[in-house]
């Protein structure tokens, strides 16, 4: 199951600037590096990282980064090898989940400070490593492998859940919202009331609804033009006014692009019609907020119906004259 190389540690010596050839066959396998004495550098291909001893270096042969020893002094250091998939039965279910996330961490090539919690915890366990046969010996650096994992495990973990705390923390913002709101405010504004920056703001928005927020503000336009347009004494224009738009033509094309109809001839079918037109060329049917509750027109969203009376509001709070 193990090969010669796998949980074998070896003690290594660069010579000043010379590189580390990872013998790595694998790209599945990956090394562990600590660094004993000198200094050495791992390279990436737009930046350089100094290692000194103390520091634990994880990475396969697949990792962007090169070792390489300082230009001006050997550098020593113990290193070892192996497949996570030799460790499968020692995982839970819920460390298995997480261990694709960590592999790519290593795949990048991890770096631990010399005074970190990891590094320190792994420099005793390798120190008695040195002196112990070898079956002992492996099951030491098993012991050096689940310190770093289980810190590892920890950090996704936290991770994971900091983004499940992003999208709650979000839709708790969207439900406050009216959605005259989320139309008039500024992309600056609607940033300032979700507590994120613009750019992280419209990466949720790709995340959770698929579209940024201008496709989004568009689609919420436009589902509130189809309501309008159902009062048959509403003029066209004051629809296209009431929605955000300064000019009629463009009002036009943007619904036509939505809804394959015109305003006026979706006025036409809606009035003769249970069923008008409601789907663009993507085949579209639904608001992009419907699915995850959050569409102020309700189960009826992307038909242009209003919610029916009696109905509960969900999501966000129609605003003024939807």
């Amino acid at each position: 199951m193990l090969g010669d190389d796998h949980f074998k540690l070896r003690l290594v010596r660069l010579q000043p600037s010379e590189a580390w050839a990872n013998e790595s066959r694998s790209e599945d396998e990956f090394t562990f590096v600590f660094l004993k004495g000198g200094v050495a550098k791992y390279v990436f291909p737009n930046a350089v990282h100094r290692l000194v001893p103390g520091n634990v270096l994880v990475f396969n042969k697949h990792s962007v980064g090169r070792l390489h020893s300082d230009d001006k002094s050997e550098s020593v250091f113990a290193t070892f090898s192996l497949l996570f998939e030799h460790l499968f039965p020692l995982f839970s279910s819920d460390e298995i989940a997480l261990l694709h996330n960590v592999m790519n961490n290593f795949r990048a090539g991890r770096i631990f400070s010399a005074g970190g919690g990891v590094a320190v915890e792994c420099q005793p366990l390798l120190e008695m490593a040195y002196t112990l046969p070898r079956l002992q010996q492996r099951s030491q650096l098993l012991r050096i492998v689940s310190a770093i994992l289980s810190d590892e495990f920890k950090n996704v973990h936290t991770h994971r859940s900091g983004l499940r705390w992003s999208e709650d923390h979000m839709i708790q913002v969207f439900e406050k919202l009216s959605s005259n709101e989320l139309l008039k405010l500024s992309v600056d504004e609607l940033a300032m009331r979700f507590s994120c920056s613009r750019r992280h703001l419209n990466r949720l928005f790709h995340q959770h609804f698929g579209l940024s927020i201008t496709a989004l503000r568009m689609e919420i336009r436009l589902l509130k033009a189809v309501s309008l347009l159902r009062n048959p004494r509403e003029k066209v224009i004051n629809v296209a006014e009431q929605c955000g738009f300064n000019h009629l033509g463009l009002f036009n094309t943007c619904f036509k692009k939505r809804y394959g109809a015109s305003p006026g001839q979706w006025r036409k079918l809606a009035l003769h019609s249970e069923n008008p037109p409601v789907r663009n060329n993507e085949g579209r049917s639904t608001c992009p907020l419907n699915a995850n509750g959050l569409c102020p027109w309700g189960g009826q969203a992307g038909t242009g119906l209003p919610r029916k009376a009696g109905s509960p509001a969900i999501g966000l709070r129609a605003g003024v004259g939807v």
